[in-house]
């Protein structure tokens, strides 16, 4: 007998099908106009024990923010993508205050989902988010 998957796998497969959504759907819309076209959907994962954001690390970064690849629902484990957070300026940042934006790295993981107890989506709007044009003063 297969145990069902726990809510949180169920939630994670749910993210998993809107984002696989907006990355197929974004570019075929004629009379949307919704540039950019967006392909992930960021977001935290909370230890259930810590009851803190999970984070992973990256290079000399630590890093709580992921985009899911892929999950298989009978082991609950998910392929994550880690999400290098940067300032304004394009430097990597540990402070969520100073946040501008998430870059895709080629650095994944694989994590069991029901060792979490909650999942926060972020703006798909982050992930490779241009960084602004700084005029120097005069």
């Amino acid at each position: 007998m297969m145990n069902e998957p726990s809510v949180i796998c169920l939630a994670m497969k749910k993210l998993l099908e809107e984002q696989e959504m907006i990355e197929k759907f974004g570019p075929g819309l004629q009379f949307v106009c919704s540039l950019p076209v967006y392909d992930t959907i960021p977001f935290t994962l909370h230890d259930c024990t810590l009851q803190k954001p999970f984070s992973a690390h990256y290079q000399c970064i630590k890093t709580p923010y992921f985009r899911l690849e892929k999950i298989d629902m009978d082991t609950c484990c998910a392929t994550l993508t880690l999400l290098e957070p940067v300032d304004m300026e394009g430097n990597p940042v540990e402070d969520c205050e100073e946040l501008y934006s998430l870059k895709k790295t080629k650095s994944c993981i694989i994590v069991n989902i029901n060792c979490f107890c909650t999942i926060t989506p972020l703006p798909p709007k982050l992930v490779n988010k241009p960084l602004p044009i700084i005029e120097p003063k005069k």
